[in-house]
């Protein structure tokens, strides 16, 4: 079969990996991929085709959609209402099976409007690939078959993942983007009122892009600058394992995504708060993971004081993270919930050619 990926995003570099792994399944027997930003030149296991953007008002869209339409068995689209790349081949006839991947409604369930087009591109498209499980349940409740959902759950290709109990555990750490909506700022302040109470070879240990001004202010404010330390985004496996694996726990106050996979792929538990707005992959964490309370900085404390107290909690903890890892998170998970898409999507089309037979 010949596929055809179109994102509303750059070829972000933790896809690659995923997407070449589909391009070199032996049912497939052409993969090219196009996005709205700039071209990378890069060599992959795909193709990576140049696209025309267009801007009109608040949206982007790939021109090039229309005239490659029917070149393929099945064309996948990213479910952005933002960047709609399927707009303009939305009443037109197809060849091609029509693939949407994403969050479904997404943790807040979006406006009612945003609810109802959702709904309708449902019906529109050929099958339907979820981030998560809860996604297809929610569409099933609309009257959309069950038979045209699936999940690829949203994951990473980590070479290099395990766990390990022979190696020192020394830090809290927060990985990721520094952004005010993950609440590192809650991180220090709440490692500044148990600072006393937990080992004192136990640091916080903040690594990401972004600017770190306010949050060194805030360490040297609460006395924690000499236990608090920064360091700048890491992309490689080896370091990144190096990270994870001589952490207690990864810490996000106030939001988590994919940070969740790094973690349970090398056995570190996942500290955060219940009531805040996550991205899909806090649906990943539960008691045998991670540590999931309510409140604010004094209950996050109390968290992080427990944790770092209670090594049979770390042990069991880890344990379970990288179970779940195991059983539902590696590349593979993700790549075949793609493939069982493509498979319905043509098989539904021979069936379907047979009956008019």
């Amino acid at each position: 079969m010949k596929v055809l990926f179109v994102l509303e995003l750059g070829l972000l570099h933790y896809r690659i990996p995923i997407l070449e792994k589909i391009a070199l399944d032996k049912s497939v027997e052409r993969c090219d991929v196009i996005h709205t930003e700039d071209y990378t030149n890069g060599s992959y296991g795909f193709t990576e085709l140049k696209a025309n953007v267009k801007t009109l008002g608040g949206f982007k869209l790939i021109t090039d959609v229309k005239r490659l339409k029917d070149d393929y068995d099945v064309i996948v689209f990213s479910l952005n209402l933002w960047r709609p790349n399927w707009l303009e081949i939305l009443l037109s006839s197809r060849k091609a099976k029509y693939i949407l991947w994403g969050h479904g409604f997404g943790r807040d369930n979006n406006y009612l409007i945003a609810r109802i087009v959702k709904i309708g591109l449902a019906k529109w498209a050929d099958a339907q690939l979820f981030y998560t499980e809860s996604g297809p349940k929610e569409y099933e409740r609309y009257g959309i078959p069950g038979e045209k959902l699936f999940v690829a759950k949203n994951t990473l290709h980590i070479e290099n993942s395990g766990r390990t109990d022979e190696v020192e555990k020394t830090s809290l750490i927060y990985v990721g983007r520094i952004q005010e909506r993950k609440g590192v700022d809650l991180l220090i302040k709440a490692f500044a009122l148990i600072k006393n109470e937990i080992p004192g070879n136990i640091n916080v240990r903040i690594v990401g892009n972004g600017d770190t001004t306010a949050l060194r202010k805030l360490a040297e404010e609460n006395n924690v600058q000499d236990r608090v330390f920064f360091e700048p985004g890491a992309f490689d496996d080896e370091k990144l394992k190096e990270i994870f694996t001589t952490s207690v726990a990864y810490v996000s106050p106030n939001h988590v995504g994919l940070g969740v996979v790094h973690s349970f792929a090398y056995g570190v538990p996942v500290i955060t708060n219940k009531r805040r707005k996550h991205a899909p992959e806090f649906e990943y964490c539960d008691e045998t993971n991670s540590l999931l309370y309510e409140g604010d900085v004094e209950q996050l404390a109390q968290a992080i004081k427990q944790i770092c107290n209670d090594k049979e909690l770390q042990r069991r903890l880890s344990v379970g993270g990288y179970e779940y890892y195991q059983a539902n998170l590696t590349s593979d998970t993700m790549v075949n919930g793609f493939l069982d898409a493509f498979d319905y999507v043509l098989s539904k089309n021979q069936t379907e050619s047979k009956a008019i037979v």
